[in-house]
């Protein structure tokens, strides 16, 4: 009877440890697909990152936080956060010419002064 369960315990084992590996490597083949896409997204731009971040320091005022690629846009984007005055200010900028397209308040402030 103990070497049963001892079975049964060792294959729930066994089968914990199979999920755990597929949804790991599920993940990091997913991770690496959005780096190859953020990769040829990069080289498309015309503009560097540090222009971008550089536009937005200027259009706002304030200084950059973080910078990447908007993967979510329908056109090459870079999303520049900086913090002027104390909160944190999302910029958009195109990746082609440089032109900042929007500035808005980040969600993630309004959310958390909502909470309060």
């Amino acid at each position: 009877m103990a070497t049963t369960k001892n079975k049964i315990f060792r294959s729930l084992m066994a089968i914990g440890l199979l999920a755990v590996t597929g949804a790991t490597l599920s993940h990091a083949g997913e991770a690496k697909h959005d780096d190859g896409k953020n990769l040829q997204m990069f080289s498309q731009a015309k503009i560097s990152l540090a222009e971008a971040i550089k536009a937005a320091e200027q259009k706002t005022g304030g200084k950059a936080l973080e910078a990447e690629l908007d993967d979510e846009a329908k056109t090459l984007q870079f999303e520049v956060e900086i913090v002027k005055d104390g909160k944190i200010h999302e910029v958009m900028v195109d990746g082609n010419t440089g032109q900042v397209l929007k500035v808005a308040l980040d969600d993630e402030d309004e959310s958390a002064e909502d909470e309060k």
